[in-house]
């Protein structure tokens, strides 16, 4: 099989692809498109993740949003210092537990988290244009049920 990217896929090819190639391949599309909006709002895509994940609550508990994301430690420490220097959380010392952190968003990380999620809708308007309602809630579905039998595999 023979291609630059998923869109030159013929039906005929399709048929043999693997869904996870697909999805896979997809990802990374999606991925470019919004980093190049994101660049714009001084935000990596890891970085809009933590906002909306922080952005739920009125405070988090730092070892609560590394298991929500699904990522440890350092890596954590280190994301989350970038956005409190952007300006966009605050860190602070648990009062129960010195030794643990409780993030807080900023106003600035609220209205850049709204701006994020405007984006996402403009992005996913455009993209399913063409779909019926119907059709979107039925893929949303099928992805989140493919995504918990993913997770089963472990």
């Amino acid at each position: 099989m023979k291609f630059r990217n998923i869109s030159d896929l013929t039906n005929e090819d399709l048929a043999e692809t693997p869904f996870e190639f697909l999805i896979m391949k997809l990802n990374d599309i999606c991925l470019v498109s919004l980093n190049r909006k994101l660049k714009q709002m001084d935000l990596t895509i890891n970085q809009a993740n933590f906002l909306v994940v922080i952005n739920t609550e009125e405070s988090l508990p730092q070892s609560y949003i590394s298991q929500l994301l699904n990522i440890r430690g350092g890596s954590v420490t280190k994301a989350l210092k970038r956005l409190e220097e952007k300006g966009f959380v605050e860190i602070n010392p648990n009062p129960e537990n010195r030794s643990k952190n409780i993030v807080n968003i900023t106003d600035k990380g609220r209205k850049v988290t709204r701006e994020f999620n405007r984006t996402i809708s403009e992005i996913e308007d455009e993209i399913f244009k063409e779909y019926s309602n119907e059709e979107k809630e039925k893929l949303k579905i099928m992805l989140r049920d493919i995504s918990k039998k993913y997770f089963d595999l472990k």
